[in-house]
């Protein structure tokens, strides 16, 4: 571009005129903050003591380790999460209050979508108490050293359901470690997985459904060795422990039962025992009716390794139309144990199973219905009772 047509250009454009400018460095107001507040940089509210009672939903995590004579932490409201952030609550043990405890402020409504993680709670009365509590969270605990249960989820009365206990560590506690409580209520549908319950003073796991409902909980993936009781315990009193699932955990070194199922005055029907690992306990598992009107029917147990019992690997005991299939029983107190015992029962299915070592391998009542027993040493045969496809085998 030549300097003439530029001048002619820039007369053209005066003349219209525009103007080249940066516009107007008036502010248009007043300078406003441009830091975020401390409730943005931190939505939740700070617990710095205790006793301290949650009555507002929302998110409140602890400041440091806290010690009380009391309770420490009570949630008495809806859709609260508690994050312990790593400190630990504890308490006296004086038998005076619970370390987190889940009860709405009316006394009797349920309390409804609570999360508690992250923490240690040790030395009250109940580590964690979650009464008529639904769908609530317990997850990456140390529960440890309390007076009676580590946690307890209690419908007594009311309801207890679809609570879930996960990544959860409990020992040292004097009642059961965790403890379903379903009488004249329900405790139903509630999950407890890849929890480690070690060094209890008591049952591991104790369901207990005394004139209610104990049914379809699940317990998956838990190491539950060395407590001063059952492993799991399941009790109906006069009511019902029913469709529970109990899978691929490793259950030992019981003094008494790995695994227990007893009908009491009630039922304790359909619940199932697949995949699990028994080793060191008097009975591996148990299924138990006391009673004439007492019901522990239609239960399974499946693919399990029950190792070294004191006593018998798998007893069903007065207990009918169960199935014990796929099993491996094995045990080397030769002259006192029995590896699956079915006497004084009818109905039940037995089959498919291999038992070893033990002084009596298959002790079976004459009305029941199981695969024939094979003791043959070498190679199998092609035909006959090793060619069985329900055959058990003793060794």
């Amino acid at each position: 571009m030549n300097a003439r047509t530029f001048s002619i250009l820039l007369a053209a454009a005066l003349s219209a005129g525009t103007v080249f400018a940066q516009g107007t460095l008036t502010p248009p107001g007043a300078p406003a903050a441009t830091m975020k507040t401390l409730t943005q940089v931190e939505p939740r509210t700070a617990i710095t003591n205790v006793p301290y009672t949650i009555t507002q939903p929302g998110s409140y995590y602890l400041t440091t380790n806290f010690t009380s004579a009391g309770s420490g932490v009570i949630i008495a409201t809806n859709g609260v999460t508690l994050d312990l952030m790593g400190f630990a609550l504890t308490g006296n043990r004086s038998g005076g209050g619970h370390g987190v405890w889940l009860y709405h402020a009316s006394g009797t409504l349920p309390i409804h979508g609570v999360t508690v993680r992250n923490g240690g709670v040790r030395g009250f009365d109940y580590g964690i108490q979650a009464k008529f509590s639904r769908g609530a969270r317990f997850e990456n605990l140390s529960i440890s050293s309390n007076l009676n249960y580590g946690l307890n989820l209690d419908g007594l009365g009311g309801r207890c359901d679809g609570n879930a206990i996960v990544h959860c560590s409990f020992t040292g506690n004097g009642l059961p470690a965790i403890h379903l409580e379903g009488s004249s209520g329900q405790c139903n549908g509630n999950r407890i997985a890849r929890c480690a319950i070690v060094g209890n003073h008591n049952d591991g796991i104790a369901f207990y459904a005394q004139a209610g409902q104990c049914n379809g909980n699940v317990v998956s993936d838990c190491v539950i060795q060395e407590n001063g009781d059952q492993g799991i315990s399941v009790r109906s009193g006069t009511g019902r422990c029913n469709g529970n699932l109990f899978i691929r955990c490793a259950i030992g070194n019981h003094a008494a039962e790995g695994l227990y199922l007893l009908g009491d005055d009630g039922q304790c029907n359909g619940n199932r025992i697949a995949d699990c690992t028994f080793g060191g306990n008097d009975i591996g598992v148990r299924m138990s009716v006391p009673t004439s009107v007492g019901q522990c029917d239609g239960n399974v147990v499946a693919g399990c390794t029950v190792a070294e019992s004191e006593s018998t690997g798998i007893d069903v005991g007065f207990a009918d139309g169960n199935r014990v299939e796929n099993n491996h029983v094995a045990s080397h107190f030769n002259d006192i144990t029995t590896g699956i015992n079915t006497v004084n029962t009818q109905s039940n299915l037995v089959f498919r199973n291999f038992c070893s070592g033990n002084w009596f391998d298959l002790s079976l009542d004459t009305d029941d219905t199981y695969g024939p027993t094979v003791t043959d040493s070498g190679e199998l045969a092609t035909s006959g009772g090793a060619f069985h496809p329900w055959a058990n085998f003793s060794r």
